[in-house]
């Protein structure tokens, strides 16, 4: 049993996570000041480490699973059967991991809800500037009947 390359992989993930968490928290002041160039610059780096972290990941099943000979393995199931001071590396470096996931989906929250009200005063600034169509008491409504295009006959003949 190799923990060793899991606790690699593990090391990993959490630089990568810690470099995405910076990248999070710039993206929020960034929304904050209306920085749109920035923004759009944050947005192309946090994909490169979303797709590096994805890549770790896949490393870190493939050793989890190599480190026990087995498929479906899990971090927890490589913990407990882990021993000594490699055991308390991967609890560590779990309960790391865990943090900074829970710190990342904090900070994306507060990042999705500040996008969200930009979008909301962007919509409403619009529509100040460019109203709807049709909103004057001053137009003549179009009777039910006139709807579907057919004409009411009448008792009078203006034509004649």
């Amino acid at each position: 049993m190799s923990v060793k390359r899991v606790i690699e992989e593990l090391e990993r993930l959490c630089v990568l996570h810690e470099h995405l968490l910076a990248l999070s928290e710039q993206k929020t002041e960034a929304l904050k000041t209306n920085e749109i160039k920035a923004l759009s610059e944050i947005v192309t780096k946090e994909q490169k480490y979303v797709q590096a972290i994805e890549q770790t990941e896949q490393s870190r099943i493939e050793a989890t699973e190599a480190c026990l000979g087995r498929s479906g393995v899990t971090i927890s199931t490589c913990i407990s059967e882990a021993g000594g001071s490699e055991k308390k590396t991967l609890e560590q470096l779990f309960a790391k991991l865990s943090q900074l996931l829970i710190r990342l989906k904090d900070v994306n929250d507060l990042n999705k809800q500040l996008t969200f009200q930009s979008l909301q005063f962007i919509s409403l600034t619009f529509d100040m500037l460019l109203p709807k169509e049709g909103g004057t008491n001053y137009e003549k409504e179009p009777r039910p009947n006139q709807l579907g295009g057919s004409k009411r006959l009448s008792l009078f003949d203006s034509k004649a």
